[in-house]
């Protein structure tokens, strides 16, 4: 069991796969953040142990090498033994993170006043999803315009999407009118989001980035809800550096605050001892283990059913499924009743867009006929 005293209960954190604001990595399509509550001692220990049962040597002591060598299952068997129930872990599917934020830049900053009727509907889902699909799937070919996400997600600047917000090109109807809606109010993502330019916001140089939202996942939906005092440990991290002040004030925070989306409520909660500790594998025995975490979950998300079968075993209980991202089938398919209304909702906000209207107006009523229609 974690050990607990008046100096809280230690957390650490790592992560496997980051490659900052680039989201279309081929060679690391997945991203993991890493957790656990185990102490100095017992993870110094089981380093230690490891050491000496399977002849390692300390440079080893990464996932990244040792699922290369013949006994990965049963080290990582004993990795899942030690850790379970003591460990949580989110993953990304970095493609469909990269789709999420478009709508939360591109769509969000235009709907941002009555953004809780399209949540209330997944809309936010059924357009990463739509978006995904037709990167992955479609037979033709986007990653031009993949890229002109990216691009304009890392820098805000229009010049750096001319074809999502200038309207160039033919593609899917999907497509179509997700670039028409974007050029018909081009004006206000671009003014809605001048601020996150890199010049202006340090922040906005990590938009991108998950590690962040991750840790936020974390800590005050999971570790805060099951430990009344935390001490946070996270390996040296560029985003979270200027992102840590926003965690740093639940420092003494002993309260839960609510938050909804309009469907579902829950409660944040993470009273912080102190401010977030950054530190190195050197350092502090518990990084390296949530380094082995995190390795071993991104095997995982690679190798699926042809990972040990213990590690398959060890996600199933110890991930934050709600808080991961994926593709999810069901968002994509022709009768599912959410789809054909998320695809009516966007051919409206095209035809809004064109006509230069304003795209929240009477969207309730217009919502509420269409899941009628549909019966969403």
């Amino acid at each position: 069991m974690p050990v607990a005293d008046e100096s809280g209960t230690l957390i650490s954190f790592d992560e496997s796969g980051f490659t900052g604001p680039d989201l279309l990595n081929e060679d690391q399509p997945y991203f993991v953040y890493a957790s656990h509550d185990l102490s100095p001692p017992e993870a110094s220990e089981f380093l230690e142990s490891s050491k000496s049962d399977f002849g390692l040597q300390g440079a080893e002591l990464k996932a990244t090498r040792l699922k290369r060598r013949r006994d990965w299952g049963e080290l990582s068997d004993r990795i899942c033994k030690i850790s379970d129930r003591r460990s949580r872990v989110v993953t990304f599917e970095k493609r469909a993170a990269l789709a999420g934020k478009f709508f939360e830049y591109f769509f969000e900053p235009v709907l941002a006043e009555d953004n809780i009727a399209f949540y209330l509907i997944d809309f936010h889902r059924y357009m990463m999803n739509a978006i995904l699909h037709l990167m992955r799937d479609s037979g033709a070919d986007y990653s031009g315009l993949s890229a002109q996400m990216q691009a304009f997600m890392r820098s805000f600047y229009p010049i750096d999407a001319p074809d999502l917000l200038g309207g160039n090109g033919q593609h899917h109807i999907v497509m179509e009118r997700i670039q028409r809606f974007c050029v018909g109010y081009a004006s206000r993502i671009t003014a809605e989001t001048e601020h996150l330019r890199p010049e202006n916001d340090e922040t906005g140089k990590w938009a991108l980035d998950l590690t962040s939202t991750s840790l936020f996942s974390l800590l005050f939906q999971w570790w805060g809800h099951r430990h009344p005092r935390l001490q946070v440990l996270c390996d040296d991290s560029k985003p979270l550096a200027p992102m840590a002040d926003h965690f740093n004030a639940w420092v003494g925070q002993d309260q839960s605050v609510p938050v909804t989306n309009g469907r579902t409520s829950a409660e944040l909660r993470g009273n912080l001892v102190a401010p977030i500790e950054f530190g190195s594998s050197e350092e502090h025995p518990t990084i390296p283990l949530a380094d082995l975490l995190a390795g071993m979950t991104a095997d995982f998300c690679i190798r699926k059913e042809d990972a040990p079968s213990g590690i398959q075993k060890w996600v199933r209980r110890n991930r934050m499924w709600s808080h991961s991202i994926e593709f999810d089938p069901k968002l994509v398919r022709k009768g599912n009743p959410a789809v054909r209304l998320g695809r009516e909702l966007l051919k409206e906000l095209a035809f809004r867009a064109d006509r230069g209207d304003d795209p929240l107006g009477e969207i309730v009523p217009f919502i509420e006929r269409t899941r009628g229609k549909f019966g969403a």
